[in-house]
C-alpha cells in the first residue's frame, strides 16, 4: 500500500487552474484541506507574485515554488526565501538571440517583473520567458541553448500560449521541488506531485508519488506513478482525496 504522502506539490496552468484561472470549488477545497494535514506547495513555471497569489486563494503558508525552481517563496510576505539567477554573460546572449523572434519577453530582475529587457539594472535574473508563435517553435529553442549554461523549457499557458523558459542550469521543478522538501523537513521519496506538462518531469523523477493529468504530455505520462481525470473532471482534487484525504 502506498504510504500518505508528507509533502504535496501542485503545477498550476492545465492542473489546477483553466483557462480563466479560477479554480473549481471541489480542487479549492481539496487543497485547502490537504494544507491542513501536509505541507502544500504550488510548483509552476509563473512567476513569483503570481504565485503567491494563487498560493493565498487557496490558504497555502508553505514556501512556494516560482518560476520552475529557479525561486521559493514565502506567500505571506511575497520575500524570495532562495533565488537562483542566470549568469550575465548567460542572460545577455539569451536575450540577444531571441529577442529579434519572440513575440513577448518576460524577465525577473531582482525580483522585479520585467517586460523591457533594456530595463533590466541588476542582472539578477532567475527567469527568462519568450513567447513564440506556435509549440513546434518553442521547443525547437529550447535545443539551441547548451545545458550547461541554461535550463530551457518549452511550456504553454493556459490560454494555449508558448513560451520558452530559462533558468540557470540544473534549475528546474525538481530542484525546486528538492529546495521546498528540505526547508518543510521531508523527503524527496516522500512527496506527491500533480503535474501536466513537460517541463513537470524533473520533479515527478524526483517524488514518490507523481500524479499526471489524463491529458498531459506523453513524456509525462510515461514517468508518472498514476494518471488522474482531466482539468475539466477536477483531476487534481481526485488526486489530493485518493491519496491525501481519504487515506
Amino acid at each position: 500500500m502506498v504510504k500518505c504522502p508528507a509533502g504535496l506539490l501542485l503545477d498550476l496552468d492545465g492542473t489546477v487552474l483553466p483557462s480563466d484561472n479560477r479554480p473549481t470549488s471541489r480542487v479549492v477545497a481539496a487543497v485547502t484541506a490537504a494544507a491542513k494535514l501536509i505541507p502544500v506547495a504550488i510548483a509552476s513555471g509563473r512567476e513569483q507574485d503570481e504565485v503567491g497569489h494563487f498560493a493565498r486563494l487557496f490558504g497555502l503558508t508553505s514556501p512556494q515554488v516560482a518560476e520552475n525552481g529557479a525561486t521559493l517563496m514565502d506567500p505571506l510576505t511575497g520575500i524570495a526565501l532562495n533565488r537562483h539567477v542566470i549568469d550575465r554573460d548567460v542572460a545577455e546572449h539569451l536575450l540577444e538571440e531571441m529577442m529579434p523572434i519572440a513575440s513577448e519577453i518576460l524577465i525577473r530582475d531582482s525580483g522585479r517583473f520585467i517586460r523591457d529587457p533594456h530595463s533590466i539594472t541588476d542582472w539578477q535574473i532567475s527567469i527568462i520567458m519568450a513567447r513564440f508563435s506556435d509549440e513546434s517553435e518553442a521547443r525547437e529553442w529550447a535545443t539551441r541553448f547548451p545545458s550547461d549554461s541554461v535550463s530551457a523549457y518549452a511550456t504553454k499557458d493556459n490560454n494555449g500560449d508558448w513560451y520558452l523558459d530559462c533558468t540557470a542550469p540544473d534549475i528546474d521543478k525538481a530542484s525546486g521541488a528538492l529546495d521546498f522538501a528540505q526547508i518543510v523537513g521531508v523527503a524527496a521519496e516522500d512527496l506527491m506531485v500533480i503535474g501536466d506538462g513537460s517541463n513537470d518531469i524533473p520533479m515527478f523523477n524526483i517524488a514518490g508519488i507523481s500524479i499526471a493529468m489524463a491529458d498531459s504530455a506523453l513524456g509525462l505520462l510515461d514517468v508518472a506513478t498514476d494518471v488522474t481525470a482531466d482539468l475539466s473532471h477536477d483531476g487534481a482534487a481526485l488526486a489530493i482525496e485518493k491519496y491525501v484525504l481519504d487515506y
